[in-house]
């Protein structure tokens, strides 16, 4: 009628637990956005971590920048995600007793709005 729109993806459930993304797809995928000159040349696709972030790994991150505004996770997995017509890696997360998704980037950058390992 009005055109092809892109089906939307499913969010994520529990029937992503478990799966990650093969190291290998994220280290292709992470080299492509360097030749594209999003990421640096010597960007580190894991940040200061050795890989992904393991099932069962806690994270905190705090809204705003606000350290009164805290918000924690659990990694599940991951998986791809099409945001804007691009392909890239989220974490699955369980957020509040709900399944959602964060960007795998945010959760291996560093800065006042990404996501650490919760320690507490």
């Amino acid at each position: 009628m009005f055109g092809m729109q892109e089906e939307e993806e499913p969010d994520p459930t529990a029937a992503d637990i478990g799966k990650f993304i093969p190291n290998s797809e994220l280290h292709e995928w992470h080299e492509s956005w360097i030749k594209r000159g999003v990421f640096p040349a010597d960007d580190k696709l894991f940040g200061s971590h050795s890989g992904q972030l393991h099932e069962g790994t806690k994270l905190l991150c705090h809204f705003d920048g606000d350290p009164n505004k805290p918000m924690r996770c659990e990694v599940k997995g991951s998986r791809w995600s099409i945001d804007c017509g691009q392909k890239g890696p989220v974490y699955v997360v369980l957020i509040g007793g709900q399944f959602s998704q964060i960007a795998f980037t945010s959760a291996h950058e560093e800065g006042e709005t990404a996501w650490k390992i919760d320690k507490g």
